[in-house]
């Protein structure tokens, strides 16, 4: 008798215990970063990279940094997003740019423009601290259906090709800084 009596309470016990779970609690959400609503565009770098060395005469790793810097500043300025006000946020923008030639991957390559390739890294920062940021990695640049004839046909062959390549780069930045807001 005195058995049962002890099984039955271990077992009330065992049931109540069972019967208490306690609730796993979720991760408490990421904080939110808090930013300025126009930044400074401090520092826009680009590395430039490319297989081969072409016999024509394209845009200098300077120059097509100069010309982002400019289309970025441009497209920030259109949309309300850019002032000189040292408490904003600051953008530091750097782009891996890799121009592409028509066979460079090939024993046989030409000085005619392909799409290129390209990767980048945006972040906020606030004086020397980052804040957030965006990386994309490995983008590659597509035109439309005349541009990709002129690609196969090997008739981009001058550097006023690679404005529209920048400007293009310029507005997948632009859109990767909006989502940021």
């Amino acid at each position: 008798m005195k058995t049962l009596g002890f099984m039955l309470l271990f077992l009330i016990i065992m049931t109540g215990c069972a019967a208490t779970q306690v609730l796993k609690t979720s991760k408490p959400e990421a904080s939110k970063v808090v930013l300025t609503n126009k930044f400074q565009l401090t520092n826009v770098s680009l590395d430039l990279s490319e297989l081969i060395d072409a016999n024509t005469a394209y845009h200098t790793q300077e120059e097509l940094q100069e010309m982002l810097r400019k289309a970025l500043k441009k497209l920030l300025a259109e949309k309300n997003l850019l002032t000189d006000d040292k408490r904003a946020n600051s953008l530091v923008i750097h782009v891996n740019y890799e121009r592409r030639f028509v066979g460079d991957k090939t024993p046989i390559p030409s000085n005619a423009l392909a799409y290129p390739h390209y990767a980048y890294r945006i972040e906020v920062m606030d004086h020397d601290k980052a804040l957030t940021g965006v990386t994309q990695d490995t983008k590659r640049f597509k035109g439309g259906l005349a541009m990709s004839k002129q690609v196969i046909t090997k008739s981009l062959n001058d550097k006023r090709y690679e404005n529209t390549f920048i400007n293009a780069v310029a507005k997948d930045i632009f859109r990767s800084i909006q989502s940021l807001l």
